[in-house]
């Protein structure tokens, strides 16, 4: 039966690989001739399985060896080396589209048709050129263990959300504590970390020890590694090494016995397993690796480091552990040097903006108050560096980085430089002194004050001490000399009296509106002097503008016409807008585009005085030449009712040339406006001068009525 079956499907390859020996054959489905395929296969592998020496063990202790894949572009199980799977070179892939195998295709030359031959060629170069983003994992873990894990990974329910605060230390903790019962950890990031996945990472392997074997979009699986040391393998560890120092004889046994090959390829796994954390100083010079390692040393004197930093290194101080308040602080003192600018030029804020966002971060801060701590840390970076700058932490609930720059302000005196919600950059400022320099001002401004105060006391104890002999005189003192005498009698002998204050009260206020009326004279003759400069701005726009006059012949409509014109075009739906520039040439032509398609045209006039709208109306009846039929209040303003006429006939042009351009119109409006406005202006200074110089008059009239009074009752008490 067997047989049968094998001379069948021989018969249906050659019908299919050579189609011209059997023109009469039958053709075979697709279905069909795969499971032949398939069939073919296994019996092959069998036949070479058991041919060669009649030693089937033999073969398959060295198939044993051989990994084994399967292709699923040709659907064949393939073995990888070609020397020991012999059986492969006659197994050759039957196209499905030709009917050809793979030995005929290539022989005759035969190929698939040029697109798909082209998709392929594509999908080639796309899978050479994308990169893996777990090419690391790939090539350390074998391929059975990876499709392992990442199976398990897959069916795992439980994962761990990383939100904006980012792979802290509690998250490090808690994924140890993971693994010591699973070998894998799925993690769900959100936040600023799932935007730059590449970054969070390299973090992630950095701090943790472990290796992502798949990662997709925000979501990460870390494998704990081969080399992963729980307490069983570290205490075995640690008898293996016990038990390699007492046996000395026996180091070449231990090291060719089998354990320790596992034990060297565990320690080497763990090696590519560990990132190191200063992987990216591979290409740094050795100058910016001395001014790092400075500053590391610089930051170790200011507090302790923020262990949770998920930026590149050197990592920042700690604020929130720096002490909230210092008993007995003082912002430091501040003396600008002479000829030097307390604030910044636009260049130089410039210039240290830019310098700090290549800083990186002295200080990571997650408080908004209570900063002296970090304000005597920032005096002290200020030192050695000119910019402080300051990270605020993520994920902190309530930061402001408003507040914490304000209190950082006012404990330092330092000059803000920029601030955002991720950092803060202050400058020390242009009269921050040197702690020696400093110290020593401070301390001669001590002395000094305590020497004034040593001199008070003196003076004050002396005054005690001496007793006053002098007896006071009876009658006032007079100057000792005479020009003193005269000096002082020129100004304080003759004081006026009431009245008289009265009197010079007065004449102040004449003076202030005396003053007042010839301030408002020259504003006023300024104010002419710019209407006559509108006037002639005016005229020279009104220039190109020749109105036409009304003509003698006007056509008369009946009362029964215009009555019923007015209800036509009161009800008219399309309507032309005359706005601030008036009658000019654009607005004639659009008259007579309406009537082009009907005898009435509505136009509506947003202005207040009914004399200025009956103007406009009959200058649009002189220009277009049609016959005003009425002018109407609406809600709009005015609407304008202009009926083309029984005779009338289309011009040949519909533009008039003896009309203004809408720029000249629009030019015109303006100048209309500005006389308007400086007409009224020396109209209401007009008006402020005259009442101003009535009041002065009646004023004056006044005191020269008191001043009389005032001599009348002299003469009188004389």
């Amino acid at each position: 039966m067997g047989d049968e079956a094998e001379t069948d499907a021989e018969r249906a390859q050659i019908s299919v690989s050579n189609p011209t020996a059997a023109p009469n054959s039958n053709p075979i489905t697709e279905s069909q001739f795969l499971a032949w395929k398939r069939r073919k296969a296994s019996e092959d592998l069998e036949e070479e399985v058991t041919s060669d020496d009649g030693s089937v063990e033999e073969n398959c202790g060295k198939f044993d060896e051989l990994p084994i894949r399967y292709s699923e572009k040709n659907d064949i199980l393939v073995y990888e080396d070609s020397e020991a799977a012999t059986f492969k070179k006659d197994l050759w892939p039957i196209s499905r589209e030709t009917g050809v195998t793979g030995r005929s295709a290539a022989e005759n030359g035969l190929s698939r048709l040029p697109w798909e031959m082209g998709a392929d060629e594509n999908l080639e170069k796309g899978e050479k050129l994308r990169k893996s983003n777990t090419e690391l994992v790939e090539r350390l873990i074998p391929e059975n263990e990876l499709k392992r894990l990442r199976n398990v990974a897959l069916r795992m329910v439980e994962r761990t959300k990383v939100g904006a605060a980012g792979v802290t230390q509690a998250l490090v903790d808690g994924i140890h504590e993971k693994w010591k019962h699973e070998e894998v950890v799925k993690l769900k990031f959100e936040g600023p970390l799932a935007l730059n996945m590449k970054r969070t990472h390299e973090v992630l392997e950095r701090k943790t020890g472990g290796l992502i074997i798949w990662r997709s979009g925000s979501l990460v699986v870390l494998y704990r590694g081969m080399a992963y040391k729980l307490d069983c393998v570290k205490s075995y560890g640690k008898h293996v090494e016990v038990h390699i120092r007492t046996s000395g004889p026996s180091e070449k046994l231990v090291e060719a016995s089998p354990q320790s090959i596992s034990v060297k390829h565990v320690s080497r796994a763990a090696a590519y397993s560990v990132s190191d954390a200063s992987n990216y100083l591979k290409n740094v010079s050795s100058e910016e690796e001395m001014a790092l390692h400075e500053l590391n040393c610089l930051l170790d004197e200011l507090g302790p480091r923020f262990i949770d930093w998920s930026g590149r290194e050197p990592l920042p101080v700690d604020a929130d552990l720096l002490p909230a308040v210092i008993p007995g602080y003082k912002p430091p003192f501040r003396l600008l040097p002479h000829g030097t600018r307390r604030a910044l030029k636009d260049i130089e804020m410039t210039y240290l903006r830019r310098t700090g966002r290549t800083l990186p971060p002295h200080f990571a801060l997650g408080r908004n108050r209570e900063l002296q701590g970090l304000a005597m840390a920032m005096v002290n970076l200020w030192k050695k560096c000119a910019i402080a700058k300051i990270a605020i932490k993520r994920g902190v609930q309530n930061t402001s980085n408003e507040r914490m720059a304000e209190e950082l302000k006012m404990l330092t005196g330092g000059t803000l430089l920029s601030r955002n919600k991720d950092y803060i950059v202050f400058y020390r400022g242009n009269d921050f002194l040197p702690p020696g320099v400093s110290s020593a001002l401070v301390e001669a401004e001590k002395n000094t004050t305590f020497r004034q105060d040593e001199e008070e006391h003196a003076r004050l104890r002396a005054a005690t001490t001496i007793a006053s002999s002098v007896r006071t005189p009876k009658q006032p003192l007079v100057a000792g000399t005479l020009a003193e005498t005269v000096a002082a009698t020129s100004r304080w002998g003759n004081q006026p009296d009431s009245a008289e204050i009265k009197k010079m009260m007065r004449d102040t206020a004449v003076l202030r509106r005396v003053s007042l009326v010839n301030s408002l004279q020259r504003k006023l003759a300024f104010a002419k002097h710019k209407f006559n400069k509108a006037e002639k701005s005016l005229q020279k726009v009104l220039a190109n503008q020749e109105p036409v006059d009304l003509p003698t012949d006007l056509e008369t409509l009946t009362d029964e016409e215009r009555f019923l014109f007015r209800k036509i075009g009161l009800s008219m739906k399309p309507y032309l807008l005359l706005g601030r520039r008036e009658i000019f040439d654009g607005i004639i032509e659009n008259m007579h585009l309406h009537w082009k398609y009907r005898e009435l045209v509505k136009i509506i006039v947003d202005r207040k005085k009914f004399p200025l709208v009956k103007h406009i109306a009959v200058s649009l009846e002189a220009e277009s030449g049609g016959v005003l039929v009425s002018v109407e209040k609406v809600t709009k303003g005015y609407v304008i009712i202009v009926y083309r006429g029984k005779n009338y006939q289309r011009p040949s042009a519909y533009r008039p040339k003896n009309l203004l351009t809408k720029r000249q119109a629009l030019a015109r409006s303006i100048e209309l406006q500005r006389r308007e406005a400086l007409k009224q202006h020396i109209l209401e200074l007009e008006e402020s001068v005259e009442k101003l110089k009535d009041e002065v008059e009646d004023m004056k009239t006044a005191n020269e009525n008191d001043s009389e009074n005032l001599d009348a009752a002299s003469d009188s008490s004389s």
